[in-house]
């Protein structure tokens, strides 16, 4: 199984940890360099529509993640088989390939994107096949822990549930369909755009910011179709101090 892992050159460190965590029979890791905001050409991105309203508005790491995630989208609609990628923060459980491959063989129904991690300091909203809405609340202590990571990396447990899902932060570890590559290319732009996200069961709304935001638009306005895993495949720390994407 190929696994397309979004690391910055300048970001070694990630890299080293990333392998020593997840390098594993039965997984070909492939690095892909990301795109660097601080080197983004800002007026290139409006003048492409990626990018509407004050350029100087998104930080670098915005810019950088909004491109990176555009190349692996344009993978994917070039391809004949969902293509697989994550960040390069994500620790996968033990039993990740097997199970990835169960919930793509066994899938029944049209899909654009399947979140196998997301992050869990974020609500998630999800609804099974009768219509039952449910939103995930996540307590993140487990991750305190010093061994949590390395366990995780090693643990085989039952396989996951593969649910309907609504709003969902974070694209830890993913697959894309060929089909979802075009769609999520088409409706996902431009940042700054209009149009508030509602937060469900949050009683707020908020105006989108990033690919996150962009992806959580197009899914209430239900023009991606997306799942997700019970329990996730794939956690990160969630350390907004060691983050590209919310970097300057």
């Amino acid at each position: 199984m190929r696994l397309s892992v979004i690391n910055l050159l300048r970001r070694a460190d990630r890299k080293a940890q990333f392998m020593a965590w997840n390098a594993r029979d039965g997984l070909e890791l492939a690095f892909v360099e990301a795109v660097d905001g601080r080197e983004v050409n800002r007026q290139s991105l409006v003048r492409a529509g990626l990018l509407v309203g004050d350029p100087d508005a998104q930080t670098a790491g915005s810019l950088g993640n909004l491109l990176s995630k555009r190349r692996l989208w344009n993978d994917a609609a070039d391809a004949s088989s969902p293509v697989l990628f994550c960040e390069d923060d994500a620790c996968l459980r033990g039993d990740f390939v097997e199970q990835v491959r169960r919930v793509l063989a066994e899938i029944d129904v049209g899909w654009d994107i399947i979140y196998f991690g997301y992050n869990t300091d974020a609500i998630t909203c999800v609804q099974s096949r009768d219509g039952l809405s449910a939103l995930l609340y996540f307590d993140g202590s487990a991750k305190q822990l010093p061994d949590y990571f390395e366990r995780f990396s090693r643990m085989r447990a039952l396989p996951s549930t593969l649910i309907r899902c609504h709003q969902v932060w974070g694209t830890l570890c993913c697959a894309v369909s060929p089909e979802g590559g075009r769609r999520l290319l088409e409706v996902c732009r431009p940042l700054g755009g209009e149009g508030d996200i509602e937060l469900i069961g949050q009683n707020r709304r908020i105006r989108p910011y990033g690919m996150d935001g962009l992806i959580n638009l197009a899914l209430q306005r239900r023009e991606v179709r997306a799942f997700c895993v019970f329990p996730p495949l794939a956690v990160s720390t969630n350390d907004a101090t060691d983050s590209d994407i919310a970097g300057a």
